[in-house]
């Protein structure tokens, strides 16, 4: 098939209809990794009703050991469905070797770095040459952390996308097994003979993930670590603090992957030394605690936050308000 895009090859996978809404997905080719390979499977979501989209587009991004499905059931319910019918324009992006994104020759050594300075590129600027308006990214788990790492590393910025949705993620936890000596880099020997892991066998999900991308999240979280770009050697922390693109951050009260407390300091963080020549200025972000003391129907955890018939009612309506905020 032939590209419809001007920036990178890209090619229309399938498209198909399925109860009342179209899926079109597109493979984009962006040449701008090492491994010419890659191709990573971008979804475009739209009404068989004829709903207009009155909104800019959203990419949502799902966590580790998942895929696009996360968003959006085969029986068409979900988050990304919620957006559609607010007049949202959705995009769903599957990571490399995750639900229709094909597994690149060097699979096993892909990393979030490479997400980040290749993927999200690629994908930021296809979104708004297709749609013709900035995108916002929401992302959960591994997918918020990709976004944290591209805004901190100025990947997306206030001049290029709109604003971010971050549901249960962060970048500041270590894991408690990481502390005990040595641990880490025998986990880091035991994940590169593996090659990789499998999210069934582990019962946390439908997918693998690659060791690359686990032993780098293993050495960031270790004794030495750094949240960093190992390519460039960007320290993303102090670029956070001075980071400004407008921020949702959702933490769920019995979230035990990436627990509330943490969710809220990488928050705190946020922002907290942006700077404008002598002015500082003022960080449009906001937290939102999912628990009953809070006034929602229960407390929440990592996963039913956005996959409940509680969070349907109680949690996508927040998460679209707040976006239509930023729109107006």
């Amino acid at each position: 098939m032939k590209s419809s895009s001007a920036l990178f090859p890209v090619s229309l996978l399938r498209a198909e209809t399925w109860g009342d809404l179209n899926e079109d997905v597109y493979l984009l080719k962006h040449n701008r990794c090492a491994d010419h390979s890659v191709e990573v499977a971008l979804s475009r979501i739209s009404s068989t009703c004829g709903t207009s989209r009155t909104k800019p587009p959203v990419v949502l991004v799902h966590g580790s050991f998942s895929n696009r499905g996360f968003w959006l059931s085969e029986k068409g319910i979900g988050l990304a469905k919620h957006l559609l019918d607010e007049g949202f324009d959705v995009w769903l992006y599957d990571q490399r070797g995750h639900g229709l994104s094909p597994r690149n020759q060097a699979y096993r050594k892909n990393t979030l770095e490479q997400y980040v300075l290749s993927d999200v590129t690629a994908i930021n600027e296809f979104v708004q040459e297709q749609t013709g308006q900035k995108a916002s990214w929401l992302g959960h788990s591994l997918g918020g952390v990709i976004i944290a790492s591209a805004v901190a590393a100025d990947i997306l910025n206030d001049k290029n996308s709109q604003s971010m949705v971050l549901l249960g993620a962060q970048a500041v936890r270590r894991p408690w097994y990481l502390w005990l000596p040595f641990c880490g880099l025998l986990l880091r020997g035991i994940v590169a003979v593996k090659g990789e892991l499998d999210g069934r066998q582990l019962k946390i999900g439908p997918e693998n993930e690659p060791a690359g991308l686990v032993n780098e999240y293993l050495r960031r979280h270790d004794w030495f670590g750094r949240w960093q770009l190992k390519s460039t050697k960007q320290k993303l922390l102090p670029a956070w603090k001075n980071a400004s693109l407008p921020m949702l951050s959702i933490a769920a009260h019995a979230d035990t992957s990436d627990p509330a407390k943490y969710c809220k300091r990488f928050f705190d963080m946020y922002g907290a030394d942006a700077t404008s020549g002598a002015e500082t200025k003022t960080t449009d972000k906001e937290y939102m605690l999912l628990g009953k003391a809070q006034g929602f129907n229960k407390d929440y955890g990592h996963v039913d936050m956005v996959v409940s018939k509680e969070a349907a009612d109680d949690v996508w309506p927040k998460i679209s308000g707040w976006l239509k905020k930023r729109y107006v």
